[in-house]
């Protein structure tokens, strides 16, 4: 499974492999994701992409969940996904 990760403009243009984002799980109000980004892979566009929309494929990272933005920044968090598969977009 991907996880699509909804990040800032700031965040998009400065994740680099083996950087990091902050954001939000697509789909998923309330529920923030600190991502470890591993490789970058060159993304494809899906059918029902919104044309005006940037997206950046990372695969081998590691993202943590939680409830709290100010938990992931003090390195708490509910559940871990390692090696996981993310586009990350703004």
């Amino acid at each position: 499974m991907t996880l699509r990760v909804k990040v800032t403009r700031d965040e998009f243009d400065a994740a680099e492999p083996n950087g990091w984002v902050d954001g939000q799980i697509q789909g998923r109000k309330g529920l923030y994701v600190y991502v470890e980004l591993g490789e970058e892979l060159e993304y494809i566009p899906r059918a029902n992409d919104n044309p005006k929309t940037e997206y950046r494929l990372f695969k081998g990272c590691t993202a943590y969940f939680d409830t709290s933005q100010e938990n992931l920044e003090q390195g708490l968090y509910q559940a871990v996904q390692p090696n996981a598969t993310v586009v990350i977009y703004c």
